[in-house]
Protein backbone atom coordinates (compact mmCIF):
# COMPACT_ATOMS: atom_id res chain seq x y z
CA UNK A 1 0.00 0.00 0.00
CA UNK A 2 1.40 3.38 -1.04
CA UNK A 3 1.90 6.01 1.64
CA UNK A 4 -0.28 9.10 1.23
CA UNK A 5 1.31 12.51 0.70
CA UNK A 6 -0.55 15.41 2.31
CA UNK A 7 -0.53 18.57 0.15
CA UNK A 8 -2.04 22.04 0.59
CA UNK A 9 -1.60 25.00 -1.78
CA UNK A 10 -1.51 28.22 0.24
CA UNK A 11 -1.52 31.75 -1.09
CA UNK A 12 -1.28 34.24 1.79
CA UNK A 13 -0.57 36.94 -0.77
CA UNK A 14 1.09 36.90 -4.18
CA UNK A 15 3.35 33.87 -4.38
CA UNK A 16 1.73 30.47 -4.14
CA UNK A 17 3.38 28.02 -1.75
CA UNK A 18 2.80 24.28 -1.71
CA UNK A 19 2.95 22.83 1.81
CA UNK A 20 3.31 19.09 2.07
CA UNK A 21 3.92 16.40 4.68
CA UNK A 22 6.21 13.53 3.75
CA UNK A 23 5.22 9.94 4.47
CA UNK A 24 7.36 8.35 7.20
CA UNK A 25 9.18 6.16 4.68
CA UNK A 26 10.21 9.16 2.58
CA UNK A 27 11.37 11.07 5.67
CA UNK A 28 13.62 8.15 6.65
CA UNK A 29 15.18 8.15 3.18
CA UNK A 30 15.80 11.91 3.40
CA UNK A 31 17.45 11.50 6.81
CA UNK A 32 19.67 8.72 5.48
CA UNK A 33 20.75 10.90 2.53
CA UNK A 34 21.40 13.88 4.81
CA UNK A 35 23.49 11.84 7.24
CA UNK A 36 25.68 10.48 4.46
CA UNK A 37 26.16 13.92 2.88
CA UNK A 38 27.11 15.46 6.25
CA UNK A 39 29.43 12.57 7.13
CA UNK A 40 31.24 12.47 3.79
CA UNK A 41 31.35 16.27 3.28
CA UNK A 42 32.10 15.80 -0.42
CA UNK A 43 31.36 19.27 -1.84
CA UNK A 44 31.35 22.32 0.43
CA UNK A 45 28.50 24.59 -0.69
CA UNK A 46 29.14 27.66 1.50
CA UNK A 47 30.83 29.68 -1.30
CA UNK A 48 27.62 29.45 -3.37
CA UNK A 49 25.26 30.52 -0.56
CA UNK A 50 24.67 33.57 1.67
CA UNK A 51 23.96 31.73 4.92
CA UNK A 52 26.13 32.34 7.96
CA UNK A 53 26.26 28.56 8.38
CA UNK A 54 29.34 26.32 8.56
CA UNK A 55 27.74 23.02 7.54
CA UNK A 56 26.27 23.58 4.08
CA UNK A 57 26.99 20.67 1.76
CA UNK A 58 25.93 19.99 -1.82
CA UNK A 59 23.51 17.19 -2.70
CA UNK A 60 24.34 16.06 -6.26
CA UNK A 61 21.03 15.45 -8.03
CA UNK A 62 22.00 11.86 -8.84
CA UNK A 63 21.72 11.05 -5.12
CA UNK A 64 17.96 11.55 -5.21
CA UNK A 65 17.66 8.44 -7.35
CA UNK A 66 20.23 6.50 -5.31
CA UNK A 67 18.20 7.05 -2.12
CA UNK A 68 14.80 6.39 -3.71
CA UNK A 69 13.65 10.03 -3.54
CA UNK A 70 13.62 11.06 -7.19
CA UNK A 71 10.01 10.06 -7.95
CA UNK A 72 8.70 11.65 -4.76
CA UNK A 73 10.43 14.97 -5.41
CA UNK A 74 9.36 14.97 -9.07
CA UNK A 75 5.73 14.35 -8.06
CA UNK A 76 5.77 17.16 -5.48
CA UNK A 77 7.07 19.71 -8.00
CA UNK A 78 4.70 18.38 -10.67
CA UNK A 79 1.73 18.98 -8.34
CA UNK A 80 2.83 22.57 -7.71
CA UNK A 81 2.98 23.33 -11.44
CA UNK A 82 -0.28 21.47 -12.11
CA UNK A 83 -2.14 23.56 -9.53
CA UNK A 84 -0.57 26.79 -10.82
CA UNK A 85 -1.47 25.99 -14.44
CA UNK A 86 -5.07 25.11 -13.52
CA UNK A 87 -5.49 28.43 -11.72
CA UNK A 88 -3.86 30.37 -14.57
CA UNK A 89 -6.10 28.75 -17.21
CA UNK A 90 -9.18 29.40 -15.07
CA UNK A 91 -8.22 33.06 -14.65
CA UNK A 92 -7.48 33.54 -18.36
CA UNK A 93 -10.77 31.94 -19.34
CA UNK A 94 -12.69 34.57 -17.39
CA UNK A 95 -11.74 36.80 -20.31
CA UNK A 96 -12.20 34.35 -23.22
CA UNK A 97 -15.15 32.30 -21.88
CA UNK A 98 -14.51 29.26 -24.06
CA UNK A 99 -15.81 25.76 -23.38
CA UNK A 100 -13.79 23.29 -21.36
CA UNK A 101 -13.00 21.35 -24.55
CA UNK A 102 -11.42 24.48 -26.07
CA UNK A 103 -9.16 25.23 -23.11
CA UNK A 104 -5.42 24.94 -23.80
CA UNK A 105 -3.50 21.98 -22.41
CA UNK A 106 0.06 22.03 -21.19
CA UNK A 107 2.73 19.38 -20.94
CA UNK A 108 4.42 19.68 -17.56
CA UNK A 109 8.06 18.68 -17.36
CA UNK A 110 10.12 18.59 -14.15
CA UNK A 111 13.91 18.74 -14.19
CA UNK A 112 15.59 18.42 -10.79
CA UNK A 113 18.78 20.26 -9.98
CA UNK A 114 21.37 19.89 -7.24
CA UNK A 115 20.38 20.68 -3.67
CA UNK A 116 22.15 21.20 -0.38
CA UNK A 117 21.97 20.35 3.30
CA UNK A 118 21.89 23.06 5.97
CA UNK A 119 22.83 21.86 9.44
CA UNK A 120 22.73 24.95 11.67
CA UNK A 121 24.48 25.48 14.99
CA UNK A 122 23.67 27.99 17.73
CA UNK A 123 23.88 31.58 16.50
CA UNK A 124 23.99 30.69 12.81
CA UNK A 125 21.36 32.12 10.48
CA UNK A 126 20.32 32.69 6.88
CA UNK A 127 19.79 36.35 5.88
CA UNK A 128 17.06 37.41 3.46
CA UNK A 129 17.74 35.83 0.09
CA UNK A 130 16.26 34.15 -2.98
CA UNK A 131 17.45 31.21 -5.08
CA UNK A 132 18.91 31.41 -8.59
CA UNK A 133 19.36 29.08 -11.57
CA UNK A 134 15.90 27.54 -11.13
CA UNK A 135 12.19 28.28 -11.54
CA UNK A 136 10.98 26.72 -8.29
CA UNK A 137 12.71 26.09 -5.00
CA UNK A 138 11.95 24.06 -1.89
CA UNK A 139 12.66 23.42 1.77
CA UNK A 140 12.46 19.95 3.34
CA UNK A 141 12.55 19.77 7.15
CA UNK A 142 14.21 16.70 8.63
CA UNK A 143 14.23 17.74 12.30
CA UNK A 144 12.02 19.74 14.72
CA UNK A 145 14.82 21.38 16.71
CA UNK A 146 14.73 25.20 17.17
CA UNK A 147 16.80 25.64 20.33
CA UNK A 148 16.99 24.71 24.01
CA UNK A 149 15.86 28.10 25.32
CA UNK A 150 14.73 31.42 23.79
CA UNK A 151 17.41 33.90 22.78
CA UNK A 152 15.27 36.57 24.45
CA UNK A 153 13.48 35.20 27.50
CA UNK A 154 12.39 38.64 28.73
CA UNK A 155 9.54 39.03 26.26
CA UNK A 156 6.66 36.68 27.02
CA UNK A 157 4.03 38.78 25.24
CA UNK A 158 5.13 37.75 21.73
CA UNK A 159 5.72 34.27 20.25
CA UNK A 160 9.24 32.84 20.17
CA UNK A 161 10.36 32.49 16.54
CA UNK A 162 13.95 31.31 17.10
CA UNK A 163 14.98 28.94 14.31
CA UNK A 164 11.88 29.72 12.24
CA UNK A 165 11.86 30.22 8.48
CA UNK A 166 10.43 33.56 7.30
CA UNK A 167 8.68 34.01 3.95
CA UNK A 168 8.44 37.66 2.88
CA UNK A 169 5.75 39.10 0.57
CA UNK A 170 6.44 42.84 0.68
CA UNK A 171 5.17 45.85 2.59
CA UNK A 172 1.60 46.48 3.71
CA UNK A 173 -0.81 48.22 1.38
CA UNK A 174 -1.01 51.99 1.55
CA UNK A 175 -4.13 53.90 2.38
CA UNK A 176 -6.81 53.46 5.00
CA UNK A 177 -10.55 53.81 5.26
CA UNK A 178 -11.61 56.01 8.17
CA UNK A 179 -15.01 55.20 9.64
CA UNK A 180 -16.85 58.01 11.42
CA UNK A 181 -19.33 57.48 14.22
CA UNK A 182 -22.51 59.20 12.92
CA UNK A 183 -23.66 59.98 16.48
CA UNK A 184 -20.74 62.13 17.60
CA UNK A 185 -18.65 62.67 14.46
CA UNK A 186 -15.56 61.07 15.99
CA UNK A 187 -13.38 58.46 14.34
CA UNK A 188 -14.83 55.05 15.14
CA UNK A 189 -12.25 52.86 13.38
CA UNK A 190 -9.46 52.90 10.85
CA UNK A 191 -9.36 49.97 8.43
CA UNK A 192 -7.15 49.10 5.49
CA UNK A 193 -9.69 46.63 4.16
CA UNK A 194 -8.93 42.95 3.61
CA UNK A 195 -5.81 41.98 5.51
CA UNK A 196 -2.65 41.92 3.41
CA UNK A 197 -0.06 39.34 4.50
CA UNK A 198 3.41 40.90 4.45
CA UNK A 199 5.15 37.75 5.71
CA UNK A 200 4.67 34.59 7.69
CA UNK A 201 7.03 32.35 9.60
CA UNK A 202 7.25 28.57 9.81
CA UNK A 203 8.37 26.55 12.81
CA UNK A 204 10.31 23.54 11.50
CA UNK A 205 8.59 20.18 11.79
CA UNK A 206 10.22 16.97 10.65
CA UNK A 207 8.51 15.74 7.49
CA UNK A 208 7.12 19.09 6.36
CA UNK A 209 8.19 20.56 3.03
CA UNK A 210 7.48 23.74 1.07
CA UNK A 211 7.76 24.45 -2.66
CA UNK A 212 7.72 28.05 -3.84
CA UNK A 213 8.86 30.39 -6.67
CA UNK A 214 12.63 30.88 -6.72
CA UNK A 215 12.21 34.66 -6.40
CA UNK A 216 10.30 34.51 -3.10
CA UNK A 217 12.45 36.14 -0.44
CA UNK A 218 12.98 34.13 2.73
CA UNK A 219 15.32 33.88 5.71
CA UNK A 220 16.05 31.71 8.76
CA UNK A 221 16.35 33.00 12.34
CA UNK A 222 19.16 32.00 14.70
CA UNK A 223 18.57 29.95 17.84
CA UNK A 224 20.21 29.20 21.20
CA UNK A 225 21.11 25.64 22.16
CA UNK A 226 23.45 22.70 21.64
CA UNK A 227 21.39 20.87 19.02
CA UNK A 228 21.32 21.13 15.25
CA UNK A 229 18.57 22.66 13.16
Amino acid sequence: MKEKISLKFIRPDGAGILHGVMPEGILKKWKSLAKDVLDKKMVEWNPSLVGKIYDEWKIPKLLYKDYGLENFINLAFYKYVEIWVDEWVYMENLSHRVSEEELPTFKISVELGDGWINSMREGEYNPIHLHTNCDLSSIFYLEDYTGDEPIDNKREDIPNVDGHTNFLFGSAQNGAVIKINPNDGNVAAVSSGVQHATHFDVKPKAGDFFIFPHWLMHSVNPFKGNGRR
